[in-house]
């Protein structure tokens, strides 16, 4: 589809949406949009707490993705939630479905103010501001061209994205900049670190395994995973948990841990996120790779060690609450390839060394001091 035709068809799209008359209208002053999957979300808990203080949680709404719903009504159980898919890929039949579910309780909201806490700009994100009445948006101002857009958020002010994390990721970065932008006063990084309100953690003592993430590319190959967790029990003894997703495979995982010897070892596939969070709080020490139990764990303040590749290196992590975590990478100079991988595998992860998987792992289970 041609840049200009494609313009058109969402322009008409939204002016056709527009029109649809508006049931009784429910106004607000601010309105935080963050439709993204569950790591990011964790991510912003930090900002929307800045945000709720400044606003009041009776005059919020918080629009938030079907599998951040769980974490958000968690952290914030008071909050009205406006719960949508996390994205929308293709117009057909795609956003035409979203539409024909969403549009009359999207047009029914009135806002003053609408920030857009995601980095990457969309027509779906578009459109939703614009069907929802913002009288004013804020937003991050994404450069990088990877995806097409046609139409805008009404009356916005934008925030650049940053280059430069000054030692944080660049979406905690974000974040701060656009609240300052917002608020018309500078945040600092240390109000919008993530933080679990809603999770108790204790003091536990096995070593619980987050071995997948979002895509296969970014898991470390089981073997070395099994190597690593051999030499840390050596040094560290630690009863071993297995943390996996509803329905994922755990045939790789079982056999390399098998054959390092590591039979002992329980399994978990919690179904919900409450579950996924009991498990988090109750280990003594996490080992994952970038993913949401990552995130979950350094929002807790857990002790953990977290395996970061290069594809998005620096935007999402690493980032710590306290020198309890520790982030391990092997730098590349493809760093930065939006897992468009150009080895025969990712060496940025397959090249991170069990021994120093293990080291990590016995740094941060004799690190006691309280978050920074």
């Amino acid at each position: 589809m041609t840049r200009w035709l494609r313009r058109l068809i969402y322009s008409l799209t939204l002016a056709v949406a527009r029109l649809w008359p508006r049931s009784r209208v429910q106004t607000y002053r601010l309105t935080v949009l963050k439709l993204d999957n569950l790591g990011d979300a964790v991510l912003a808990l930090g900002a929307v707490r800045v945000l709720l203080k400044e606003y009041g949680e009776s005059e919020t709404l918080l629009v938030v993705s079907s599998v951040a719903e769980p974490l958000f009504r968690a952290e914030f159980p008071r909050m009205d939630l406006l719960v949508l898919p996390a994205f929308c890929q293709r117009y057909f039949p795609d956003l035409i479905a979203f539409l024909w579910r969403h549009l009359v309780g999207l047009r029914a909201i009135s806002t003053e103010s609408l920030i857009c806490l995601r980095h990457q700009p969309s027509d779906y994100l578009h459109i939703i501001a614009h069907l929802i009445g913002a009288k004013k948006c804020y937003a991050l101002r994404w450069e990088k061209d990877w995806e097409n857009v046609s139409l805008t958020f009404p009356r916005v002010t934008t925030a650049p994205y940053p280059t430069d994390p000054a030692g944080q990721c660049l979406e905690l970065e974000a974040h701060r900049s656009l609240l300052s932008l917002l608020l018309e006063k500078q945040v600092s990084i240390q109000s919008i670190l993530p933080v679990i309100s809603s999770a108790r953690p204790v003091d536990g003592t096995d070593l619980l395994v987050c071995p997948v993430a979002g895509t296969p590319i970014r898991h470390y190959p089981p073997d070395l995973l099994a190597a690593a967790i051999r030499s840390a029990i050596g040094t560290t003894p630690m009863k071993i948990a297995f943390c996996l997703p509803p329905g994922a495979n755990t045939e790789p995982w079982r056999r390399a841990m098998d054959d390092a010897g590591l039979r002992e070892t329980s399994w978990h596939q919690p179904t919900s996120q409450s579950g996924l969070l009991e498990l988090i709080a109750a280990a003594g020490v996490v080992l994952a790779v970038e993913s949401a139990p990552a995130h979950l764990a350094t929002a807790m303040d857990k002790p953990g060690v977290f395996l970061l590749g290069g594809g998005h290196f620096g935007m999402f992590a690493p980032w710590q609450t306290s020198h309890r975590q520790i982030w391990l990478q092997h730098a590349m100079e493809c760093y930065q390839c939006r897992w468009h991988c150009i080895h025969p595998e990712p060496y940025c992860i397959t090249h991170i060394q069990p021994k120093v998987v293990a080291q990590a792992l016995s740094e941060v289970c004799s690190r006691t001091e309280p978050p920074m």
